[in-house]
């Protein structure tokens, strides 16, 4: 045994004795050189310079260092650095190289590969420390790629780096790497995880900095199937990611749940789904909130500045996204942004964009044209993700551009528009809602203009594109938009309501006004449908693969080239039409024998002779057929299509449109619809919302809020008012939760709006 031994010892003593030291560039003009001449246990050590290479480690358990390893002396990382040139990744380790493989003491830079622009690892596990990489590219690990590897990463910058697709600073995949002392900073990803992007991995984080890195999902870290370990002795800071998008988890993001997330300094101490999402997938422990969260209401100005507090109108914050950032609103505490006149946007006051709205957050401009929202066609122009009781008022949103949802993107969420101009927006070719995307969501739209918005050439929905979702239409102008399928509307599993809504000179090669696929049904009162236009078939309205719209009280009219019509090669469609002006009757509907019309009691077919249709004046005229010609209910097998209360509607019956006119023996002359002069903030609210109206003249106001079923619940003001601008403030706390009916009366209108009370 004791010979054993003493063989053992002679054998380590050789192996250090024959360990050679290589310098680069005395004994190889390349550093590749110096790898491919090393042995096992050699040391490589390079000179400062710039070396234009690609590194092959090709399977050495050697140190490759600068001189930065012999003296300790850190200025050496940047004066000596290794330049891929753009010809692949600048390092690679893809022979199975273990920890006695060591990078220490450089700078690696403007690598450009499918994987790791800076550093390849696959099926390897090397030592890399003390290093800068910076400058890389790659579609998938911009600064480091890892697929099946441990590397042990330590005391090393990861900054400025670009994926197209994941992981602009780090992705790993099916890999456990460990970081300690490590700084992730400024790294973009097209897609997900700016800073480190994670696949079926779990990364140990020691000491571990990550700022202002950038991506569509997890500015700092995009989690998928995988949970990283946080130390909790020598604590990360994770802050600042995301600044562009502020959504969709901009500091981290997770698809399974349960990642504990331990940090000393974190963007705010209390995450919300703006900062971690979703956020019920994560527990927090954060010793300190780098930016201050404010639990109220907001002000925003292109004047402001963000280092303002943005609690008052004369001290405002500069950008919307910063102001979504830090406000801290739940369903207890509801809280408006305030937006003052301006264009918010990119060139004039640094906008952000999509502006991604968190939850319980209503913005509230300060009149519908004077505050305009304009991302400049460089981004959608509002984002909605899984976003509970949001609500957008007051404002023009244009000039968007997405791949879904131009103007408002909308997924998973619910969303209140009112008083709000949505023009100009587009998508891309395939893209769906140029104005607005609706997909599994609850919206409701009031007293909102959908103009000039379109869709690339396949796209559905010019105007507004519903999949999985209903949403309610009141005092709806949709206009001059263009798709694919759907030029004003195009419903996708998805039945909205409709109510005075006016539809009119949208095209689509497939239903101009309407377009109805797949189980679509919706319903549609007091609607004016005309002067639409589809390339192929379904002028007004198109159906095909089961759809059943209902129609009461319409007008279809001078659609092309036809009012309706059925898709011939589908499952068959249904359409119900009552008390409707229908552009050459039943014969008007072209059903291509692949579907019924029901075809009910009071449908006329006779010009509505509208006010001035070419100048887009879709009201009636007096002598109109169809003023008093509607029905104020109307059933049809158990189903209500419509039900009307008598405030709604003037003398014996309703009228067929979209507009209930006014017309007295006294003044034969018309009477232009009144400027709407109600809006309500918050709302939803709890337990307190504000009532703000306008007068054009001096008046009596009286106010009265009503539940559902029709009953008042109290009286809020009867009093006279001078002419201007008035608020009154209702306090519900004594009332449950619910949908309640604000009704005002002045001299000069009467209106009615919906308020929605969250406890």
């Amino acid at each position: 045994m004791k010979k054993k031994a003493m063989l053992i010892i002679w054998l380590i003593l050789m192996t250090g004795a024959f360990a050679v030291t290589i310098s680069i560039p005395a004994d190889y003009a390349t550093i590749q050189e110096g790898i491919d001449a090393s042995a096992d246990g050699d040391e490589i050590i390079v000179s400062p310079g710039t070396y234009m290479e690609n590194i092959n480690f090709a399977g050495k358990a050697v140190i490759l260092g600068s001189l930065f390893y012999t003296t300790q002396d850190t200025s050496y990382i940047s004066q000596t650095i290794i330049d891929g040139d753009q010809n692949g990744s600048v390092i690679i380790f893809v022979s199975y190289e273990d920890s006695t493989s060591l990078l220490t003491g450089f700078t690696i830079t403007n690598g450009c590969a499918d994987h790791g622009g800076g550093i390849k690892c696959n099926n390897s596990s090397p030592s890399i420390a003390n290093i800068t990489i910076a400058g890389n590219s790659a579609v998938q690990g911009g600064g480091i790629s890892c697929n099946n590897s441990s590397p042990g990463i330590a005391n090393v910058t990861i900054a400025n780096n670009l994926a197209e697709g994941a992981g602009g600073g780090i992705s790993c995949n099916s890999s456990s790497l460990s970081l300690a002392n490590v700084t992730i900073r400024g790294n973009l990803a097209g897609y997900a995880g700016g800073g480190i992007f994670c696949s079926y991995s779990s990364p140990g984080l020691a000491n571990v900095k990550i700022t202002a890195n950038l991506a569509e999902y997890g500015g700092g870290i995009y989690c998928y199937s995988s949970n990283p370990v946080f130390s909790s002795e020598n604590l990360c800071n994770i802050y600042l990611n995301n600044t562009n998008y502020r959504s969709n988890g901009c500091d981290i993001y997770s698809d399974i749940n349960d990642v504990s997330v331990i940090v000393d300094t974190f963007t705010v101490s209390n995450p919300t789904n703006f900062h971690a999402y979703p956020i019920a997938n994560f527990s927090f422990d954060i010793l300190h909130g780098l930016q201050d969260q404010i639990n109220a209401d907001l002000y925003v100005s292109p004047e402001g500045d963000n280092s303002n507090t943005g609690l008052t109108i004369a001290e405002p914050l500069k950008t919307i996204q910063y102001a979504c950032s830090v406000i801290l609103a739940d369903s207890q505490n509801l809280h408006t942004i305030h937006l003052a006149g301006g264009t918010y946007s990119s060139s004039t006051n640094g906008e952000f964009f999509p502006v991604d709205i968190p939850d319980y957050v209503s913005i509230c401009g300060v009149s519908e044209i004077g505050v305009v929202l304009n991302a400049e066609g460089m981004a959608g122009v509002i984002r909605l993700s899984n976003t509970e009781n949001a609500a957008i008022s007051n404002l023009t949103i244009t000039n968007g551009y997405a791949e879904q949802g131009g103007g408002i993107y909308c997924e998973f969420s619910s969303l209140i528009i009112e008083n709000v101009t949505i023009t100009g927006n587009y998508t891309g070719s395939y893209g769906n809602g140029g104005g607005i995307y609706c997909n599994a969501s609850s919206l409701s739209l009031e007293h909102v203009k959908l103009t000039d918005n379109y869709t690339g050439y396949y796209g559905n929905g010019g105007g507004i594109y519903c999949e999985f979702s209903s949403p309610d239409l009141l005092n709806v102008t949709i206009k001059g938009n263009s798709a694919y399928h759907g030029g004003g509307v195009n419903c996708y599993y998805s039945s909205p309501s409709l109510a005075h809504v006016t539809i009119t000179d949208n095209y689509a090669d497939y239903g101009g006004g309407i377009c109805c696929q797949s189980d679509s049904s919706p319903g549609l009162a007091n609607v004016t449908i005309a002067d639409n236009l589809a390339e192929s078939e379904g002028g007004g309205i198109f159906c095909r693969v089961n759809s059943s719209p209902s129609i009461v009280n319409c007008i279809l009219w001078q659609n092309s080239p036809q009012e309706v019509e059925f898709y011939s090669d589908s499952d068959p469609n249904t359409i119900t039409i009552a008390y409707s002006d229908i552009e050459g009757g039943e014969g008007g509907i072209e059903t291509h024998y692949n579907g019924t019309v029901n075809w009910l009691a009071g449908n006329i077919s006779a010009a509505p002779l509208f006010m001035n249709s070419q100048m887009g004046n879709y009201l009636l005229t007096e002598e109109s057929p169809c003023i008093d010609a509607g029905i104020a209910y109307f059933e049809y097998e158990s189903e209500v299509l419509v039900d009307i209360s008598e405030a709604e509607y003037n003398d014996a019956a309703p009228d067929m449109g979209a507009y209930e006119c006014t017309y007295t023996s006294f003044n034969h002359e018309e009477i232009e619809p009144v400027k709407e002069c109600v809006t309500i903030y918050p709302n939803p609210f709890n337990p307190e919302t504000n009532i703000l109206f306008e007068l054009f003249f001096g008046s009596n106001v009286l106010i009265e809020i009503y539940n559902t079923k029709g009953q008042k619940v109290t009286t809020l003001i009867n009093e006279s008012f001078d002419a201007g601008s008035h608020k009154v403030t209702w306090n519900a706390e004594d009332y449950g939760s619910g949908i309640y009916l604000l009704r005002l009366n002045t001299a000069e209108k009467s209106e009615i709006k919906k308020l929605i009370l969250l406890k």
